[in-house]
């Protein structure tokens, strides 16, 4: 049997990185990102009205908040609004305003 093969180097001897393998996996991970949608001024009132109307009648609300790699959903009451700093705190977790995509009232099961 040969020492060198196909492509001139010991089989046995092939080796990755750890640097390598992180920066490929990295540029794996950019590929799955998506960028955030624009909202035009009536959507992002009418959400804003949804969210303040929830957390005056301490009603519940499903929203729909864009994530990098995929949006998700929370569901909730509407526990404060930091108007200073664009956020509300919903579910144990504060999110950014402009993250809010969607905004549906629900009614939670008693």
């Amino acid at each position: 049997m040969k020492k060198l093969t196909g492509n001139g180097l010991w089989e046995s001897s092939r080796m990755m990185l750890f640097e390598h393998r992180d920066a490929i996996l990295a540029k794996q991970e950019q590929k799955h990102k998506q960028e955030h949608p624009f909202l035009d001024e009536q959507q992002v009132e009418w959400i804003a009205e949804k969210l303040s109307l929830a957390y005056h009648n301490k009603g519940a609300v499903q929203l729909q908040v864009f994530g990098e790699y995929g949006d998700y959903n929370v569901t909730g009451m509407v526990d404060r609004i930091d108007s200073f700093k664009q956020r509300i705190y919903i579910h144990g977790s504060w999110i950014p305003l402009c993250d809010i995509l969607e905004a549906l009232d629900i009614d939670l099961p008693s």
